[in-house]
């Protein structure tokens, strides 16, 4: 699996967290807190704590030099924090079905709720609205806010033509305005 960098390079032309790679402790001001600071590994980032919610500069500082030293042969990054609902969206070779297309509600929600929906690649953007329509959170995106989904729905449907033999997009970030993804792993 190719890491949260290497994916991001392959997914530049769609929209993506601010991100910053830190080369040194000066970096670490160059997105304001809170932000999310990460390294760039192809394992699971929450599981090895690699993944961090930053509030201030000595907070900053320590984690900083905590993973550099966990983690000494990858990069970390720091990254805008967006709020909105968490969402998921992933490829996956099949032997049946060739190529699969997951959509549904992300982070840690993903493993838990399991609330996702499987389509076959290639589909169209209405099969993919259909699939999102399918997932028994649905409503949660239209109860107090309207969130875009339509912008969901394109970034699937751009994922979905893309060549990877597997990738997970979680989460992609919705908001009411817009769709961006936040943690990518992938092969190609």
């Amino acid at each position: 699996m190719k890491t949260l960098l290497e994916c991001f390079k392959k997914l530049n032309k769609l929209p993506l967290a601010k991100t910053i790679t830190i080369n040194s402790e000066k970096d670490l001001l160059k997105i304001p807190f809170p932000y999310y600071m990460k390294v760039s590994i192809s394992g699971h980032k929450l599981e090895k704590k690699a993944v961090l919610k930053i509030e201030s500069e000595s907070s900053a500082r320590k984690e900083y030099l905590r993973l550099k030293k966990q983690f000494p042969n990858n990069p970390v990054v720091i990254q805008e924090q967006i709020s909105g609902i968490e969402m998921i969206i992933g490829i996956k070779e099949d032997k049946t079905f060739e190529k699969l297309l997951l959509i549904g509600f992300g982070g840690t929600n993903a493993e838990v709720l399991k609330d996702v929906q499987f389509r076959v690649v290639p589909l169209n953007k209405e099969e993919i609205l259909k699939a999102v329509s399918q997932l028994k959170l649905y409503p949660t995106l239209y109860k107090r806010k309207k969130y875009a989904v339509d912008k969901f729905v394109n970034l699937a449907y751009e994922i979905s033509k893309m060549d990877f033999k597997e990738l997970d997009l979680n989460p992609v970030i919705l908001t009411q305005d817009d769709c961006v993804i936040v943690d990518a792993r992938g092969d190609w």
